[in-house]
């Protein structure tokens, strides 16, 4: 896996949208923080277009997502974001620059089908993180931030965690892959779905019923993606619907009922839709010491 270059004082970034609109005031504390960080920020031509619920249409964000990668003098680019959009344009990209130079991609949600492009078919690492329109609430919180510019900066990450569930003790080191559950459900068979061999899965999700996530969960097992993982990780499940009806199972006995019980499967992980929101490497190794009393997530 190919790891962009980190980032340092005076360096150039972009802020771009190729998902869901926005206004400005929604990136006002990002570019404040990000200066406060000496970056120097620029922002996508497009990025406050609107057309529908995108923020401008495809061939407006392809271009400021196009810009961006081709740009030689920005070395990371922070997309707005997330919502629905980058599914339209992720087959329009020229990764060509982006293949000889490449550069730190930060979102998630939305973003995790250009992650999925990243790390499955290119071979390049990227940040499963806070974007810009999170900056303001992250502010009082401060470690999601901090850890953000930890690992753009080239520091290791460190994130200790109760034992709880009381797992098994024992040490997994594996790739990083993952994100959004619908959206990787949407990349099933397509050169941009993730080989689970050897690798540590995490998934998050928001707003879905729990029979789309029961539904989506069968899929990658009846496909095999749960096979040969290391572990899963379960980030944030924020605001699950149910039905008038309430849907039989939970979702450990979901997970339970579509993985290989021997494989540890860490809950509760503050990742996704959440505060804190804590950055993740997808495409390079982490590791997991799991004992009595806490569990470490380590990478960098």
């Amino acid at each position: 896996m190919t790891i962009p270059p980190f980032l340092k004082i005076g360096d150039n970034v972009a802020i771009i949208a190729p998902s869901g609109f926005l206004v400005k005031e929604q990136i006002t504390n990002a570019i404040e923080m990000l200066s406060n960080w000496n970056l120097k920020v620029h922002i996508g031509k497009n990025i406050f277009s609107k057309f529908y619920t995108f923020a401008g249409n495809d061939e407006q964000r392809l271009f400021d997502f196009q810009n961006a990668i081709d740009d030689n003098s920005i070395k990371a680019i922070f997309c707005a974001r997330g919502g629905y959009g980058t599914l339209r344009i992720l087959d329009k990209i020229n990764w060509t620059k982006f293949i000889e130079k490449p550069k730190w991609l930060i979102g998630y949600s939305d973003i995790t089908a250009i992650h999925s492009c990243l790390n499955n078919f290119l071979t390049i690492v990227s940040i499963h993180g806070p974007m810009p329109v999170n900056f303001e609430k992250l502010k009082e919180e401060k470690s999601s931030l901090e850890n953000l510019k930890k690992i753009l900066f080239g520091e290791k990450i460190k994130y200790i965690f109760p034992n709880e569930k009381k797992l098994t003790n024992t040490v997994i080191e594996g790739k990083l892959i993952g994100g959004n559950l619908s959206l990787l459900y949407s990349l099933r068979g397509t050169k941009y779905d993730f080989n689970s061999n050897n690798c540590i899965l995490f998934i998050e999700e928001i707003g879905e019923y729990m029979y789309h996530i029961d539904r989506m969960l069968h899929n990658f097992k009846f496909g095999n993606n749960f096979s040969g993982l290391k572990a899963i990780i379960l980030g944030g499940f924020t605001d699950i619907k149910e039905n008038d009806s309430p849907f039989a199972y939970s979702l450990a006995e979901i997970i339970k009922e579509t993985t290989n019980n021997k494989t540890p499967v860490i809950n509760d992980f503050p990742a996704g839709h959440s505060i804190p929101n804590y950055p993740i490497i997808l495409g390079q190794k982490a590791k997991i010491t799991i004992s009595n009393k806490e569990i470490v997530f380590e990478q960098g």
